[in-house]
């Protein structure tokens, strides 16, 4: 039987033996490789400096290094110069086409016009007012209890207000199918 085998005393196999010996099963004493013991011993020291950095010399906590992250990032985000309370109604062609073109990108129509889910944009009758910075705040903004998505995080204001340009300038008086009566106030 291979359990019986006698070791012989020069091989590699019986410098590792151990004494050992549960129902003739005997057991070799493999170490583990060289390489893992440095980082074994690498890392043991490490926790040693790491512990007293951390806890002994006060070093900074995670909530502070988090802190200070985001405090750099707040000091390095662009500030918004788009003033909302003084939006004038754009009227160059550039504008009002590049408001068209989000218009159809982000299927307004299928709202505002097939489905008839949402108000008509084409008569003279408004229900949140006519006002380009009222139009843009319903565009930004949303109306969610009535459904209407906010858009502030799928477009930039300067695109918003683009929009909202193209809504009171172009959409008035246009063809459109299947589109709901008149809702809201009326306004000239």
């Amino acid at each position: 039987m291979a359990n019986d085998k006698k070791y012989d005393e020069g091989t590699q196999d019986s410098k590792l033996l151990l004494d050992h010996d549960f129902d003739g099963i005997r057991e070799l004493d493999n170490p583990p490789p060289p390489w893992l013991m440095m980082i074994f011993y690498a890392t043991i020291i490490w926790s040693i400096f790491y512990g007293f950095y951390y806890h002994v010399f006060d070093g900074p906590s995670q909530e502070d290094e988090y802190n200070a992250t985001m405090a750099e990032v707040k000091a390095n985000m662009p500030v918004n110069t788009f003033d909302e309370a003084n939006i004038a109604l754009l009227t160059d062609e550039t504008a009002l086409a590049s408001g068209q073109a989000f218009y159809a990108s982000k299927a307004c129509d299928a709202c505002h016009g097939v489905t008839n889910i949402g108000p008509n944009l084409t008569d003279e009758f408004w229900i949140h007012g006519n006002k380009i910075d009222q139009v843009f705040k319903s565009i930004k903004y949303g109306i969610p209890e009535k459904g209407m998505t906010p858009f502030k995080d799928q477009m930039t204001d300067q695109q918003i207000h683009e929009l909202a340009s193209y809504v009171i300038t172009k959409m008035k008086g246009a063809v459109t199918t299947n589109t709901k009566g008149p809702q809201g106030d009326k306004y000239e």
